[in-house]
């Protein structure tokens, strides 16, 4: 048996991949939008920015894949789904209930096929 990569396992390897992107952004954008709609202006902008950059530098030291100070397997998705959860809470906290739970659910689904992609090897 080949120890070639199938093309089922690389499309899904890709997909999750895309989709850890997708909620990246969704978290940054969750945490701007719940301090600019939690606070008034001119507090809730920049605590909104303050909070982007924050999260930011955070996953630039600890979750990127070439991050120096990278929080190790399995312990690196479990801490992002817990972000990505505080984050659809954060969402939903501000009445964007809807995107709040796809957030959430879309974490899940990407924890659960990180998982199940590295036990496949």
């Amino acid at each position: 048996m080949s120890r070639r990569e199938s093309p089922a396992r690389r499309n899904l390897t890709i997909a999750n991949g895309l989709i850890g992107f997708v909620l990246e952004v969704a978290l940054l954008v969750a945490g701007f939008f719940w301090a600019f709609k939690t606070f008034a202006a001119p507090l809730g902008l920049v605590l909104g920015l303050l909070i982007a950059a924050l999260l930011v530098a955070l996953w630039t030291l600890l979750m990127a894949p070439k991050a120096r100070l990278r929080i190790r397997w399995p312990a690196q998705p479990l801490v992002a789904l817990l972000l990505f959860l505080l984050a659809g809470v954060a969402l939903i906290l501000v009445q964007a209930v809807v995107v709040g739970l796809l957030l959430m659910i879309f974490a899940a689904a990407n924890t659960w096929l990180s998982f199940y992609l590295k036990r496949l090897g």
